[in-house]
């Protein structure tokens, strides 16, 4: 899973903020994970395949021996990665919807827009939202489509839906500028504040996600040393299917 905590959190804490106190990252060399009730089955950036069920392990299908550590480590893996991917999808799906409804929330204060306008002005954080629940579920978790999907929300939903509603709010007001009412300094001084008030709106659940992704830190970590263990099986991927785990907190 790449950089499974960032992606549960940037999309609004470094989203949405200049706030950015990741506990641990991971750069792992996982492109794809599947879970069924008796298998586990982990593809690697090389195209190998590694498939867990409890402290059996197969490399593209053909059954390894493993020593006592290795089945202990296959296990763990196993186990530990199960408890991690339901959290991980979880937790990006609702931090986009916490976004969108920011954004929402804000239109609906400062905007009259009726219900056709406003689906426009949402409709990129609507496309994000359902592009990480087909990538990420308790099932299933597309590395790859994830960190794409990470760079489509910091470049192509988040940031143009704040413009278009910038936009819009300053439209709204442009008439009480031309009349005098309100002048070009207070017009950008409103405007300005539209950043503020979304992050406001999102500030007690951004944080209630980021810790949600932090408490995932210890068993990433372990994720990795069960990692370490199986190395030498013969066919798993040298480089590990985990990267090492940093606390930002020992660095």
């Amino acid at each position: 899973m790449k950089k499974i905590v960032l992606l549960c959190i940037t999309l609004l804490v470094s989203g949405m903020t200049a706030a950015q106190d990741e506990r641990c990252r991971v750069a792992s060399n996982t492109l794809e994970v599947l879970l069924t009730p008796d298998v586990l089955s982990v593809t690697a950036a090389s195209g190998v395949t590694i498939q867990f069920a409890g402290a059996a392990l197969m490399v593209d299908g053909k059954p390894r021996a493993l020593s006592a550590a290795q089945q202990e480590a296959t296990l763990g893996f196993d186990q530990t990665l199960r408890e991690i991917i339901p959290n991980a999808a979880m937790i990006a799906a609702d931090a986009t919807s916490v976004a969108r409804a920011a954004i929402a929330s804000v239109a609906d204060e400062l905007l009259v827009l009726d219900a056709a306008e406003k689906s426009r002005l949402l409709q990129p954080m609507t496309d994000l939202l359902k592009e990480i629940q087909t990538n990420a579920s308790a099932t299933y978790f597309n590395a790859a489509a994830i960190s794409e999907d990470l760079e489509v929300a910091m470049t192509g939903a988040i940031e143009p839906t704040i413009v278009l509603l910038i936009e819009a709010y300053g439209a709204a007001l442009l008439s009480s500028v031309i009349s005098g009412e309100l002048s070009a300094a207070e017009l950008q001084t409103r405007i300005s504040g539209l950043r503020e008030s979304i992050d406001q709106q999102i500030a007690p659940s951004a944080q209630a996600l980021k810790r949600r992704a932090e408490a995932m830190c210890d068993q990433i970590e372990a994720l990795q040393a069960f990692d370490q263990g199986l190395r030498a099986i013969e066919g798993y991927p040298k480089e590990g299917l985990m990267g090492d785990a940093q606390r930002a907190d020992s660095a």
